[in-house]
């Protein structure tokens, strides 16, 4: 008896230490590795002791363009620097018709420049009794003024192309500078009982909105950035608003719509993305090539005659990439400036893209240098609280900050319900660190873990929610990308472990993306091949629709072999944007090209 104890214990003994071996192996195979890969990622940065570099590719016209106005000469006089020596400019200007829908510039007059060397300090008067001469005056402007707008046209020797900047101002009958809206107006967050209309003005100044000829909605504070939440309204329905600003009325009257019901829920939306400035001069690189203001102002145009209640835009918005604060800024105000013609009527919502990038970069010698994206400190500000600054995204639940000096994901990770939809945006480009893994901060790309956690709460949280039938997720770079690159194990493996918590809410109908200057729709389910050897993953219990729209204005470019190429069901390579259609339980989808075309279109629910 004693003897069958000892070989039973002799077995259990090289059992357990069997069992203890194949533990230790896999966690060094997919543990350790995973560990030893992701070093200083999520830990505050530690930035080398190195010169720091200045970069600033798009940066031409510097700071704020002065506008004076002499009421005796009845001139304007334009003043602007640029950040290198320039030719003359030239400076086209005219008002706006304020019968016209949609807002856009009137060009009939010009003048230049007369400086005998190139220079990066610009002087250019205006002749503004020119809108006095009866062809001209077709709007009353020599009795009540107007909102003159102006075009800067520039050529930059260093890029040998041209480009243009446009601003407004505005004057009264005796040519008196007043106050005007110099961005926006825009409608933001358009809810069944609510909206906000936002919008910047030249000078401080206390307007009102004016709803329906009837309610009126004020901001008592002197400012020039005003916020003005709309109240109390009723669901689904349209209304007129004007902006009063010192008692006199902006441009034209406005309108918007308000959401609806999650029981009469008819509605549709736009998707699209990547609209920095294409290969080329003029409209296609727009504030220096910031913006493709071509393409942007197109599709723009195009969503709102097609009836969009409102945009999700996925990012890229401009170039970015620069190390300055007010670059940065001045590019995202550029873009506003494109957008703003439609969203005085719909809602855009913004995402971050890679290129939404203010960084700091320390110069090792290599072609990028070690770069992170801006910190909050010493009086600078990061590239998200920028964004935030410059949007209006909702602020009501976003993802806790990920450590002591990562920045915060206000109005950059929201959700917000809209009828009977749940649209969640979340930021995968967060934190931004070249080698997070040797230097702290995060990687493009990544999703961190208190944003990953978000996700997912928001999620489960809508599966309990009656009133929620559908759910789209938007984020900038694709989960299953299609540009050839797959990137490290830790950010494989989160991108799974989000796709499993995505795919196991049957709500959820597609994740939108952008960054891949292309269109492609993708049908993901628990049979993908997601490795080289054809491996799946049984979590994935859903079938969700990945679809990627990156066509908005920036080069495009193919997409490469991956494993679950397969899954594409369509694949366009043209500039293109999405048009998704809401009816009841009912989902369809289009794709749209720059000359109107559809060039997909299918049922997705």
């Amino acid at each position: 008896m004693a003897g069958e104890n000892k070989k039973w214990n002799k077995e259990l003994l090289m059992s357990a230490l069997f069992t203890f071996i194949v533990v230790i192996l896999f966690i060094s195979i997919y543990f350790i590795p995973v560990f030893a890969q992701t070093g200083k990622l999520g830990q505050n940065p530690t930035y080398p002791n190195l010169p720091q570099r200045e970069q600033t590719p798009d940066y031409l016209l510097v700071g704020k363009v002065k506008v004076t106005v002499d009421p005796n000469s009845k001139e304007a006089t334009l003043q602007f620097s640029t950040s290198t020596p320039t030719p003359n400019t030239r400076i086209c200007f005219g008002v706006y018709n304020p019968q016209e829908e949609i807002k856009m510039p009137q060009y009939y007059l010009y003048a230049n420049e007369n400086s005998p060397e190139e220079t990066t300090t610009h002087i250019v008067t205006l002749n503004l009794t020119q809108f006095e001469d009866p062809q001209y005056d077709i709007y009353n402007f020599t009795d009540n003024g107007g909102v003159i707008s102006y075009r800067i046209e520039i050529y930059n020797p260093k890029k040998a192309s041209s480009t243009f900047y446009e601003g407004r101002f505005r004057v009264d009958g005796n040519y008196n500078r007043i106050p005007c809206i110099i961005e926006g107006p825009f409608v933001d967050i358009t809810k069944n009982d609510s909206a906000i209309i936002s919008f910047e003005t030249d000078m401080p100044t206390t307007p009102s909105v004016l709803l329906n000829n009837n309610a009126t909605y004020a901001i008592n504070v002197s400012d020039t950035h005003f916020e003005i939440p709309i109240t109390n309204i009723s669901q689904n329905t349209e209304y007129k608003y004007d902006i009063i600003i010192n008692g006199v009325k902006d441009i034209k009257t406005y309108h918007f719509k308000t959401a609806p019901t999650s029981e009469d829920s008819n509605f549709r939306f736009v998707v699209m993305s990547d609209s920095g400035g294409g290969v080329g001069s003029g409209e296609l690189g727009y504030a220096g090539g910031t913006v493709n203001y071509h393409t942007l102002n197109s599709f723009m145009l195009d969503a709102y005659n097609k009836g969009a209640d409102f945009i999700l835009f996925g990012g890229d918005l401009v170039n970015g990439y620069t190390t300055n604060s007010d670059d940065y800024r001045m590019q995202l105000e550029a873009w506003k400036y494109v957008s703003d013609k439609i969203g005085c009527y719909i809602p855009i919502y913004e995402c971050m893209g890679n290129h939404e990038a203010l960084m700091d970069i320390y110069e090792d010698g290599s072609k990028y240098g070690i770069d992170f994206d801006k910190q909050d400190d010493n009086g600078s500000k990061s590239s998200e609280t920028i964004f935030a600054e410059e949007f209006v995204n909702p602020t009501d639940n976003f993802p806790e900050n990920e450590n002591t000096l990562a920045p915060s994901y206000k109005e950059n990770a929201y959700y917000f319900d809209y009828g009977n939809t749940r649209f969640i945006v979340y930021n995968t480009n967060y934190w931004y660190s070249i080698r997070p893994e040797e230097f702290g901060g995060n990687l493009e790309g990544y999703v961190m873990d208190k944003q990953f956690e978000w996700i997912k709460k928001v999620l489960n949280d809508s599966k309990n929610d009656s009133s929620i039938k559908h759910i789209f997720i938007l984020g900038h770079q694709p989960l299953f990308s299609n540009d050839g690159t797959l990137g490290p194990e830790y950010l494989i493996k989160r991108r799974y472990e989000l796709w499993e918590a995505i795919s196991q809410n049957s709500k959820v109908v597609a994740v939108l993306a952008g960054h891949e200057h292309n269109y492609n729709r993708m049908f993901i389910t628990n049979e993908t091949h997601l490795y080289p050897d054809n491996s799946t993953d049984a979590n994935f219990t859903k079938p969700v629709w990945q679809i990627t729209t990156g066509g908005a204005g920036a080069p495009l470019y193919g997409t490469e072999g991956m494993p679950w190429s397969e899954d594409i069901k369509h694949f366009y390579f043209g500039k293109n944007y999405c048009i998704i259609e809401i009816k009841g339980g009912n989902v369809y989808l289009k794709i749209i090209d720059v000359s109107g075309n559809v060039v997909d279109n299918c049922t997705l629910r």
